[in-house]
């Protein structure tokens, strides 16, 4: 084959025999720990292999088909797009290596075409390193996983915690750093509420350059409590000079002088740490990870105490689908929704809502309700109700649409249900004007 500028070119057996071996050695390089590539040797692999179709067709089809050259061309872009899966970025790429404005289409139709038929086969190779590394690298959006994207983050946090309270001994510190390669340790107070988030390199810092306490003297009032001297003040910039290579737990060596002392973190921790609720959904804490660039995310309860973690590693779509399809018949594969509690009474008694209505009214027993001012102050009441039977009550929690027993003497009545509903009061009494029947009452 003679190419257009009237050179000969290349036969089949020399690109046969370049392309194999390169094209293995690629393949078997890529994964090891040596500064090689994929980029380059996939374009060669792939010029290559075209020069050798735009060989065979040439020699078929003389004068009918392009030069080999094209073929080459277009055979690089085909093995870099599908290995890399770039669209837009490998078709400028190529064009601009070879400055011929004409091969902008081909280009293109072969990039997409690369893309899809790759897409359809596995994923692009540098995602496969991504998840072989275990690197915590999280997509723009949650993949669909079905209803577990609406679970609790209970299911996927790390529990129990290991906690750390604001003033605490070096050596049990010392002793949880070297049990454990946690990055992060939430900060709680004598009550159990997080008060913030320390990281592991910062108390490796403080440990090396020894930032503790001593007792100072004793309370003589309260025997318990001990007064510390106060410590050297260590700086942010301080902490931070070490980076990236900051001190490990193993590098650090303590006497029991100062295992005994105390160490205070409230200078050090981060007050403002992201905390998410144990009700919420798996989708809403990737959200927090993907969105604000977080690396810890510490899950609270109601009461703002600390009951588990959730890290990076946690939330990747691989470990979610592990979570999900290899443990999915300890599962519940429905969403878990708590029942509410009831409602509480104080004394004894029928609570009826209806403070627009002034008509006197009565309930399925013929007994009138009568109309009785509102107790002044109430404590645990948070909703009041104005009709009754005796002595009034109060209702510590009502929630909406959710069907109560009311207790009258101690006892639970029996053809007496509460239905509270989001009506208005007006509308809630004359609901009550209805005949007798075993029907519970809304009100």
């Amino acid at each position: 084959e003679v190419s257009s500028i009237g050179l000969t070119s290349f036969t089949s057996g020399p690109l046969i025999l370049f392309f194999i071996p390169y094209f293995c050695l690629a393949a078997i390089t890529s994964g090891v720990l040596a500064p090689a590539g994929l980029f380059v040797p996939t374009l060669l692999s792939g010029a290559a292999f075209g020069r050798l179709i735009g060989h065979w067709l040439n020699s078929l089809f003389p004068g009918y088909v392009a030069d080999s050259g094209t073929y080459a061309l277009i055979g690089a872009a085909a093995i870099l797009g599908g290995m890399a899966r770039m669209t837009i970025a490998g078709c400028i790429i190529v064009l601009e290596a070879c400055g011929n404005i004409q091969y902008l289409l081909p280009l293109m139709v072969t990039f997409a075409a690369a893309r899809y038929v790759g897409n359809a086969i596995n994923e692009p190779m540098y995602d496969m390193q991504i998840h072989l590394k275990e690197m915590p690298f999280l997509e723009g959006s949650l993949k669909t996983l079905g209803l577990l994207n609406y679970h609790p983050v209970t299911e996927i946090m790390a529990r129990p915690v290991i906690t750390l309270n604001e003033i605490n001994r070096v050596g049990a510190i010392y002793d949880i750093l070297r049990n454990t390669k946690h990055n992060g340790f939430p900060i709680v107070g004598k009550d159990g509420h997080l008060r913030g988030l320390i990281l592991r390199k910062h108390l490796c810092s403080l440990l090396k350059l020894r930032a503790f306490s001593n007792p100072k003297s004793v309370n003589k009032d309260n025997e318990s409590m001990v007064q510390l001297t106060p410590a050297a003040a260590v700086f942010h910039d301080t902490l931070e000079r070490n980076y990236p290579r900051y001190p490990k737990i193993d590098e650090i060596e303590l006497n029991n002088d100062d295992l005994s002392c105390w160490i205070d973190v409230r200078a050090y921790m981060d007050t403002a740490v992201y905390s998410i609720n144990e009700s919420s959904s798996i989708q809403k804490s990737y959200r927090f990870f993907r969105t604000m660039g977080l690396r810890h995310l510490v899950v609270v309860d109601g009461d703002h105490k600390v009951t588990g973690i959730i890290t990076r590693h946690d939330i990747t779509e691989h470990r979610l689908e592990h979570h999900w399809f290899n443990e999915g018949d300890n599962l519940q594969k429905f969403i878990n929704v708590g029942p509410i509690e009831s409602a509480t009474l104080e004394s004894a008694g029928l609570l009826l809502s209806s403070s627009d209505s002034k008509e006197s009214l009565s309930n399925d027993n013929g007994e009138e309700l009568k109309r009785i001012p509102e107790p002044p102050s109430p404590t645990t009441a948070s909703y009041t109700n104005n009709y009754a039977i005796g002595n009034p009550v109060r209702i510590s929690s009502v929630p909406n649409n959710n069907l109560i027993g009311i207790e009258v003497n101690n006892t639970t009545a029996p053809s007496t249900t509460s239905n509270i509903s989001s009506q208005p009061r007006g509308r809630e009494a004359r609901s009550m004007r209805e005949p007798k029947s075993s029907k519970p009452i809304i009100i």
